[in-house]
This record gives structure tokens, sequence and C-alpha cells, in this order.
């Protein structure tokens, strides 16, 4: 997690993104779980984002 700092402002930017199950089923399964985690971490080293939390059950 960073700061950004620019000429006239400095921002921590956080999103919050939910991807909901209907009926809140645990459909995901396992080798979908490991995709998901491994996903973000590619997009992690990729880009300066960090996630907080990682929630898939």
């Amino acid at each position: 997690m960073s700061i950004v700092k620019s000429n006239h402002c400095v921002y921590d930017t956080h999103y919050h993104t939910v991807f909901p199950v209907k009926y809140r089923k645990a459909l995901l399964e396992p080798h979908i779980t490991k995709a998901i985690r491994e996903i973000a971490s590619e997009i992690t080293e990729r880009y300066d984002i960090w996630f907080e939390q990682l929630g898939t059950i």
C-alpha cells in the first residue's frame, strides 16, 4: 500500500470489490479459489495494489 504524491495533493485510494453469490451458497470450488488468489497475487506484483483481504468462502 503506498501513498501517491502529486504537485498539489497526496492520496491513498482504496477499492472494495465484492462478487456476491446468489443465496450466499458456497459455490466456489477449491480450484476456482486457488485461481482467484493467484490472479490477485499477479495483480499485486504487476501494479502497485495491495489486497487487504481476500475472502472466497
